[in-house]
């Protein structure tokens, strides 16, 4: 370890707690790199969905205007809840 961060690391780390202080960061150094790796991999998997996501949603669009029509009744200018 380069002298000037061991010297940081001596600095924060409590009186014989050296050890213990450089296992926690490697453990929140671990745990951040694969937090980013998740997001890297979910990102990539939604960028590739995304297609066929839009394809659903169109394809299923009448249906659900459909829906709307049918079971929601109309809105009326002026009714409770008019902005």
């Amino acid at each position: 370890m380069p002298k000037d961060l061991m010297d940081t690391v001596r600095e924060i780390a409590p009186q014989r707690g050296i050890s213990r202080f450089v296992s926690e960061a490697l453990e929140y150094f671990i745990a951040a790199r694969g937090r980013q790796a998740l997001r890297e991999r979910l990102r990539a998997g939604y960028l590739a969905d995304a297609a066929l996501d839009r394809e659903m949603a169109e394809e299923w669009r009448p249906l659900e205007e459909e829906t709307w029509t049918r079971h929601v009744p109309p809105y009326e200018v002026g009714e409770a809840g008019d902005g």
